[in-house]
């Protein structure tokens, strides 16, 4: 198994940040929990290449057991299969070490497909694939989190 631990910072505060990852989550969870996401990867040296891939990601509600965190459940699978892997893992927000933005983490696992020449691969390139998969997904989710909170906030201005 590969372990992934990801970060991405969110310009919103903890609280309203907690709100918005549920208002971008729960229509999913909502709908049976699936949403299907295109990931557009940097790949090379310089990361001007792309890899793109559908991937299916399946959302549910977690539980934290000491009751601090909002958790949701996240699962992927890549849409018309080929040689990645499967992920299940946790999604939620904490704090940072600023007010003004919270952290939205993801963690989790997989096992490398295809033996140990999927192991060989992952060791060279496959981990670093699926860790730009979960920034991908982070960006995304934090990208709608940060639109909510500045037009949230353009509206208390306007007001």
């Amino acid at each position: 198994m590969t372990h992934i631990y990801e970060r991405w910072i969110v310009k919103c505060p903890l609280q309203i940040g907690r709100t918005y990852l549920e208002k971008t989550i729960q229509p999913a969870v909502d709908g049976g929990g699936t949403r299907v996401i295109m990931l557009r990867l940097p790949v090379g040296p310089d990361n001007k290449g792309k890899i793109e891939k559908n991937v299916v990601v399946t959302y549910g509600r977690g539980t934290d057991p000491m009751h601090f965190d909002q958790v949701f459940t996240v699962h992927w699978t890549p849409r018309d299969g080929g040689p990645y892997p499967d992920f299940d893992g946790t999604m939620t927000v904490r704090s940072d070490e600023v007010y003004t933005t919270c952290i939205l983490e993801l963690e989790g696992e997989y096992k490398p497909p295809l033996g140990f020449a999927g192991a060989a691969f992952d060791a060279i390139a496959g981990a670093r694939i699926a860790s730009a998969t979960a920034r991908e997904l982070l960006r995304e989710i934090g990208a709608d989190m940060e639109r909510s909170y500045h037009a949230q906030e353009a509206m208390k201005h306007d007001a």
